[in-house]
Formats: structure tokens, sequence, C-alpha cells
């Protein structure tokens, strides 16, 4: 099969369905260090049929693989991305896991919205590690490789004022394309980087629907 020529409002909604189960999968690999999957591991995995993964990937440019060829999953997630259109602004990290950052790792109106915290960091020791809502503390030296191997493009920041900016740059320079700012700290939007400053909890979601406008 080759890849085909197709605006992303005309996929299949069955099709844009499993593309969103096809995502966490390979972000799993990707951050289990893996480089490469075939299509009928994919199949296995997720008990679809191998003809209807193989099927969906044909949407991609210059698709011409084969069911048990190695395709490398950086490039089946950046086609994915392509082809839904948001980019997948669905998932981010966290930066900041204080009284603020527990306390939205909980909030029901996040996930309400669509959006999904997929990972939380922290410059604190003690707090590395600790286990909230499922999703693990990270040190914030790990950020950067989770960034990259996750390919994730939005950050929420949740840390005390005063470190507000430092964490800003540090997810910046990580690849980071949207930071959602929750801090009372106002943040400008930067060259390559959109910023929405939230200031009341009442905001979410009108707040989230407008990054998506802005992306």
């Amino acid at each position: 099969m080759t890849g085909k020529d197709i605006d992303h409002h005309e996929l299949p909604g069955e099709t844009i369905h499993r593309f969103r189960l096809y995502l966490p999968l390979l972000r799993l690999y990707m951050y289990k260090e893996k480089r490469t999957l075939s299509i009928s591991l994919i199949s296995e995995f997720l008990g679809i049929p191998s003809q209807k993964v193989l099927e969906d990937f044909s949407y991609c440019p210059d698709w011409d693989k084969s069911v048990d060829e190695l395709v490398e999953i950086s490039s089946l997630i950046d086609c994915i991305n392509n082809l839904l259109g948001e980019k997948e602004f669905k998932e981010a990290l966290l930066v900041g896991i204080g009284r603020l950052g527990t306390s939205l790792l909980k909030n029901e109106a996040i996930a309400g919205s669509g959006l999904k915290i997929v990972a939380a960091f922290d410059i604190d020791p003690a707090k590395v590690g600790k286990i909230i809502s499922g999703i693990k503390v990270q040190s914030m030296d790990k950020l950067e490789s989770f960034v990259r191997q996750m390919h994730l493009r939005m950050a929420m920041i949740a840390t005390t004022p005063e470190n507000a900016m430092q964490a800003v740059k540090q997810v910046k320079k990580a690849g980071i394309q949207v930071v959602w700012n929750f801090t009372p700290t106002s943040i400008p939007d930067q060259e390559g980087l959109i910023v929405q400053n939230t200031t009341s909890a009442n905001d979410l979601e009108k707040d989230y629907q407008n990054i998506l406008a802005r992306i």
C-alpha cells in the first residue's frame, strides 16, 4: 500500500479511534527505549486484526510497509499526530507537585476536558518517587529525555511563583510547545512557545479550549 493524501477531517471515525489506542502503546515502547515495531506486534498487543492496523497506517504519507516489517516508532507517532490535526495536545506533563500540583493531578475538571496528565516532575528530592493518582513523581533532570522519548508537546506549570520562569525555560528547552501556567506569575508567549495563564479553577475548560484554538 502507498500513503494516501487525505485531510484529517476525512479520516474514518473508527480509524481515529484506533489511532488513539495506538498512541499510548507506541509511547510506552518509546519510553522503554525501543526504536522499532511491526504492524503484527501492534495487532497482537491490542487485539486488532493486522490488516485493519495496516489499513489505518496506510493513511501515512509514502506508506509502503508490510505487516511484519519493522517500522520506526517515532515515525508512526509523528504520522498519527499529523493526521489527527491537533498534534494530539491531549496529553501533558506537570511540573510542580505542591498543593496546587497535587490538586491538578486529582482534578476531575482536567480529566473531563479530555486532557490527560501523563507525567509529573519536581525539584524536591522528598517528593520524587511518590505516586499520586497513579502518576509517579520524577526528578527534573529526567524531564528532557522523557519529553523527547514520549513526543510530548504540552506542559502544565504549578511550581512556586519564584520557580515558574525557570520551569518554563526548562520545558521549552526539552521541546515543549505549549505551557499551561497555573502559578500567580504571569508568563508571556515566547518565540516557539504558546502560554496560557490560568488564575481560576472555574476557567479550566475554557482555557483548555483556548489552547486548542491557538495551536
